[in-house]
């Protein structure tokens, strides 16, 4: 019996991940988000690929090559 709860729980949670999921993903992004771009300044990640990505654009930017 506690198999079949088990299961149970299981598949409610990976039901309400996908229906939350898909519903996400058809909600609208909110007007003036639409091209946003990540500041990166304060994040201490130094290994992240947008920090990289943001660091290079800033040099790009200010012509520090």
């Amino acid at each position: 019996m506690s198999t079949v709860i088990a299961i149970l729980i299981t598949l409610t949670l990976v039901g309400l991940n996908a229906f939350l999921y898909i519903r996400n993903k058809q909600t609208p992004v909110p007007e003036g988000c639409e091209n946003l771009k990540p500041d990166c300044a304060a994040c201490g990640i130094g290994d992240c690929a947008l920090r990289s990505k943001f660091l290079e654009m800033k040099e790009e930017e200010n012509g520090d090559h």
